[in-house]
């Protein structure tokens, strides 16, 4: 399974700079790329089209991580899966975080699969939380 992380400038590659502290060389599976103000969005598209339609058409099934739904790196990946008719080879997740990445380099997950991708963003969620929002809720005092 392919995993390619979009996002704006910085976070995609801090991303996976940080999943190689956490899990060493697994990480040189994830690829990343990045929209810059001095590229602009119609060549950040462009090399995202070239990237997606290589490794997809090749028969691959991959898990593309975005760093903010709505956002253009987000939006161009949804678009470009649409328009070269690859939805069934792939899926974009935003909210892109460290626990849901590592969590998708482990698994070797079917990303056609309703329930997977429902575990591994479910995953993510239980992954944020406030210590002090939990203590509360559990109705202790301790801070």
């Amino acid at each position: 399974m392919e995993l390619l992380l979009v996002s704006h400038r910085g976070i995609a590659t801090g991303m996976k700079s940080a999943v190689a502290m956490v899990m060493g060389p697994v990480a040189d599976q994830i690829t990343t790329m990045e929209l810059t103000e001095e590229e602009g969005i119609e060549r950040f598209a462009e090399r995202l089209e070239e990237y997606l339609t290589s490794w997809l058409t090749e028969g691959k099934k991959g898990l593309i991580f975005a760093d903010l739904q709505g956002g253009t790196p987000y939006n161009r990946a949804e678009l470009l899966l649409a328009k070269h008719g690859l939805k069934s080879r792939a899926k974009v997740i935003s909210g892109l975080n460290l626990p849901m990445v590592v969590e998708a380099v482990l698994r070797d997950m079917d990303v056609c699969s309703a329930d997977e991708l429902s575990g591994l963003v479910q995953a993510a969620r239980d992954s944020i939380v406030c210590m002090d929002l939990t203590a509360q809720a559990a109705g202790s005092d301790d801070e």
